[in-house]
This record gives C-alpha cells, structure tokens and sequence, in this order.
C-alpha cells in the first residue's frame, strides 16, 4: 500500500526519508515535476524505481543533492568541467538544471544505465531539499509516473498511475515549472543541450560566455531519447497547425490549444483545453491538462502547434514526444 504523507508535517517528512534509508521508493514534489525517489547509491534500491515505473534500463537517472559539494562526490571530471559546472551551479543552482559529468567509480551502473557519466542536480523546492539532506544521500528520482505517461505535477497524478506499485508520496501540493529541467552534458567541447527545460539556451550562453550545441539528438542516439514519453492514455495525439484545428473545431476530437486560439474560434461541444498563451504559464499546466483529458472521454487529441520561438522550446520539445514525432 502507498503511504500518503503530508510534505507540510515534520513527522510524515522523516517518515519518507526513513523508508528512503531503508531502500523504499517514495515520490516527493521538486520545481519542475514529482520525481520517484530512492538511494541513489543503492543499487537494489533505484533498481525498485525501474521496476515500478516499467522503465527500459538503458535509460539513465537523475542524482538529486542537496548543494554543490554533494554533487562533486559524485564526479570524476576534469578540472575544466568542474569550473564550468560550478559556474553554472554558481547561477542556476538550486533550480531546473541537471548537469552530465562523468560518473565517480562508486556510482551504481543502474543509476547510469551503464554509460560514463551520471546527470546530477540540485532542486530548488524547500521540501525536496529537506527530504534529501534528512536522508543523508543523493537520491535518483525520475519522473514519478509509469514510463511514457505524462509527468505527475501533483500528488494526485503520481497515484492515478502508481498507486500500491510505490512505497509513498510526500504531498507538496502542485509543481510550479512543469516541465522536467534542462539537461547539459559537460562532457563535451561546447556544452550540449541533451534536453531543454526551464532553463533557456540563451541563459546558458550568457553564463558561459559561449553558446552551447543545440543540435537535436536523433530519436534513438542517447538514451532518454529513445523511449516514447508523454503520452496520455488511450488517446491518439496529433500536432497540428491552426488552419486544421479551425477545420476540426467542431469535431468529436478532444483539443489542447492556447487561450487566444480558443477565443478566435469560439465555443465547442467536445472536451477542450484551452491553456494560457505565456509560454511559462503554458509549461507550469501542460501535464495537469494531459491528465484532465484522459478522463475526458476522447479517443484523439489535437494539440495546436506553438509559436516557433526561443521561448517555446522545452513546451514544443515535450509535444512533440508526446505525439510520438
């Protein structure tokens, strides 16, 4: 049975971080989305987060820590790449960013996914940072959902698909980014991009002082790429571009749009999503609304294409995957 607890309570915030010690899996709130967390330097442990999300095993977790030095521990890099991490660190740290390094010997090759670096960062929610250091550990948290589902931004998302399949959930109420962090690997001459999130590429260059490789990782060449992701339960999901949306306004279709499409188009019988035209707002609700309409009674979905700017990239990159494209 799933322990529900209460993030707002000390003695239900040390009870996840005793089931964490003991290698229990339990969920817990960061910035961006839930993740599913356990030891990340116990390799039976992390391997029960594998299990319970159905994950592929080629795919590499997330360390999450509670200050730089814990993350140093955790690399074996040159000094080079420890000064650029630190002055990424130095600005976005706590916060959206994971950065790839490679991996100190005594990292679990599950925690890897057998590759020679581990991604490691530190979230800048309160109760996060709580559970981490109360636990005395990095600890490896994936999104908290079954794999190729839409990423949990409450409690309520982590049950709807893993209820009695996990040890616990810390309940911190509604994720504030929604969308999973921006991912850097160090181990390359400039910086790539390996996942953009929050965290802009125009913000990573300022810091760095040089722009980072932005070229977009084929579908199978790493491996969080290779799985599909975002996909919400027996519904077919279709990109499409403002001409075929009017054209399929008053269909049966189920539809995700932004507020200023539905409002040119007017009123509709079948179930709508209509989510702020912020490209911010729109990521911090994307994954609630992808929950919503799996309820919704639908059997496809058209997603509206959004605007093809800097700031709509994360947004775009998660449409994209969840239409399989």
């Amino acid at each position: 049975m799933t322990e529900r607890l209460q993030g707002d309570s000390e003695v239900q915030l040390a009870r996840a971080a005793e089931l964490l010690r003991a290698g229990a899996v339990v969920a817990f709130p960061t910035e961006t989305v839930y993740g599913l967390g356990a030891d990340g330097l116990n390799a039976a442990a992390v391997a029960k987060i594998f299990a319970a999300k159905g994950r592929p095993a080629d795919n590499p977790v997330i360390l999450h820590v509670a200050s730089f030095a814990d993350a140093l521990a955790l690399w074996d890099a040159t000094g080079a790449q420890i000064e650029l991490a630190r002055k990424l660190a130095d600005r976005f740290w706590p916060g959206p960013l994971t950065l790839v390094l490679k991996a100190a010997s005594h990292i679990p090759s599950v925690v890897t996914a057998g590759l020679p670096t581990v991604a490691v960062r530190q979230p800048n929610h309160p109760l996060a940072l709580r559970l981490i250091r109360q636990v005395g550990r990095p600890l490896a948290a994936p999104s908290a959902n079954l794999s190729g589902r839409p990423s949990p931004t409450s409690a309520e998302h982590v049950l709807r698909t893993l209820t009695d399949r996990i040890d616990g959930v810390v309940d911190g109420g509604s994720t504030a980014v929604g969308l999973e962090s921006t991912v850097v690997d160090l181990t390359c001459t400039p910086p790539r991009i390996l996942r953009p999130g929050a965290i802009s590429a125009a913000q990573l260059a300022e810091q760095l002082g040089f722009p980072c490789d932005q070229t977009p990782q084929p579908q199978g060449g790493s491996p969080g790429l290779r799985h599909r992701h975002y996909q919400p339960r027996n519904l077919e999901v279709q990109l499409v571009d403002e001409a075929t949306l009017a054209g399929q306004w008053h269909g049966n279709v189920a539809i995700l749009c932004r507020q200023s499409q539905a409002g040119r188009l007017g009123p509709r019988a079948a179930p709508l999503e209509a989510l702020p035209d912020s490209a911010v707002e729109f990521a911090a609700q994307l994954y609630a609304a992808l929950y919503r309409l799996e309820q919704a009674g639908a059997t496809r979905l058209l997603i509206a294409e959004v605007p093809p700017d800097p700031a709509w990239t994360a947004v775009a990159d998660r449409l994209r995957r969840a239409a399989g494209s």
